[in-house]
């Protein structure tokens, strides 16, 4: 019985997360993107009331960095502590 409820369960994961695989991830992106926004919005001169609550994120985030300035259309990094491009 138990082996039953697994392969149904494998069986609407594939079902349900193949037909919403692209739309989950563009949400997923979406909401990353706006993360990446809100921990560097102040190099970005964009005023952060927040800055100093989202010190310790920029660290855990540095690696995801050079793709997400990419695709927000900044050529180069506007951090100067990174290397970057």
């Amino acid at each position: 019985m138990k082996r039953a409820w697994q392969r149904l369960n494998r069986l609407l994961e594939e079902l349900y997360g193949t037909r919403h695989r692209r739309a989950l991830l563009a949400d997923q992106r979406r909401h990353n993107d706006a993360m990446m926004l809100m921990v560097y919005a102040d190099a970005l001169g964009i005023d952060n009331p927040m800055a100093h609550h989202v010190l310790e994120l920029k660290v855990l985030l540095a690696d995801d960095f050079h793709d997400w300035h990419r695709r927000a259309g900044l050529e180069h990094s506007v951090l100067d502590c990174t290397r970057c491009c």
